[in-house]
């Protein structure tokens, strides 16, 4: 079977993220003599590059060549992220949701409204609809009742993240901060201000180079962020960043990891961050987290965001003691195991051994 995996997608997902679900699905499915890979894209990361380069059953081929060669098969099946290929149609489509519309904020009507539909016709359209977790699987469900039979839960374990060295990890904060240590914080916009208070307290309390990075869903928020900021009196140790540009290493040097309302397009994001033995801080205030089932709560920290002090203390704590720190991080690396032992002893759909072509 020829299976095209396409690494492009209408809604908003980190590159990085969306790549390694690709790695994460070509590593599992090697194992099977029956399938030869095309990766469908450009600008791929060196982790597919290479992937291609060590084994015969992977092929990197651009979307215009994709769009010849499927038109000259017979044996094939499509997986995507929410896009198309031309001339696919007949094919059997895998379609594994790593967002929806209602993920991404700053939508106008019109916007919302197209990429709710074009949603639905990716869910109408598969043969199945594979999500990677309960979180997600529970969210798609409640929301279209009617497809329910089609949304299905698959095991899709993260199998192989880039191995950074303490240079590489040295470089990238380089790049990001300078060289300064950091908190990496996605917190929404409307919070924004008061998590800069609760660091104000933090910096005062130790005089640190310690710098808070904000990752917001796209520029727009981060225009508005880089507004509010204006008057801050350590905004020298504040940087604003958007999603679409985060790369793996700003995970994988970073202290900690705070959420705050989030959904199930995060999920990739968490198990990566436990994979680099980084902790995870929750707000669990009353319904700021409602959406998180309550298994995936216990891969980090609680506390409320919005308890005064709380986050101040917080900061404090995971500065100064590096032993609670990665006490923290074994703790998720420990759950994220048995995560992962669960889901490979439950029966579930393995991406892509068990998928078929027409």
């Amino acid at each position: 079977m020829r299976l095209f995996i396409l690494t492009s997608s209408k809604f908003t997902i980190p590159r990085a993220l969306l790549c390694q679900k690709v790695l994460d699905i070509i590593e599992l499915g090697l194992s099977s003599a029956q399938i030869h890979f095309y990766i469908v894209g450009d600008r791929l990361p060196d982790s597919l590059l290479t992937l291609e380069q060590t084994n015969d059953a992977v092929t990197i081929i651009k979307e215009t060549a994709a769009e010849k060669l499927i038109k000259e098969v017979t044996n094939a099946a499509i997986i995507h992220f929410g896009s198309t290929l031309k001339g696919s149609d007949h094919f059997a489509h895998y379609f594994i949701p790593l967002s929806h519309p209602t993920c991404i904020p700053g939508l106008s009507m019109l916007q919302k409204w197209a990429l709710t539909k074009a949603f639905k016709n990716y869910l109408k359209k598969s043969v199945a609809t594979y999500t990677i977790n309960e979180w997600a699987t529970l969210f798609l469900k409640n929301k279209y009742k009617g497809y329910a039979t089609k949304i299905q839960e698959a095991y899709l374990p993260i199998h192989r993240l880039p191995i950074y060295e303490w240079v590489a990890i040295a470089d990238a904060k380089n790049n990001l901060t300078d060289g300064a240590n950091y908190f990496l914080a996605f917190q929404p916009l409307d919070a924004f201000v008061d998590m800069l208070k609760e660091f104000s307290i933090f910096k005062k309390w130790q005089q640190t180079n310690m710098v808070l990075v904000f990752i917001f869903e796209n520029e727009k928020e981060v225009a508005q962020a880089e507004t509010l900021l204006a008057g801050y009196k350590f905004k020298d140790a504040i940087l604003i960043k958007s999603i679409s540009n985060m790369d793996l290493t700003w995970i994988a040097a970073t202290y900690v990891i705070l959420f705050n309302k989030i959904n199930f397009d995060k999920t990739s994001l968490i198990e990566m961050a436990i994979e680099y033995d980084i902790p995870l801080l929750f707000n669990n205030a009353e319904n700021q987290n409602e959406s998180i089932p309550t298994a995936w709560l216990q891969a980090g920290e609680q506390f409320s965001f919005e308890e005064k002090g709380g986050l101040s203390n917080h900061f404090k704590l995971y500065y100064k003691d590096e032993v609670y720190r990665q006490g923290r991080a074994r703790m998720g690396k420990q759950w994220l195991t048995d995560l992962y032992t669960e889901k490979k002893n439950a029966g579930l759909v393995q991406i892509p051994l068990t998928l078929k072509s027409s």
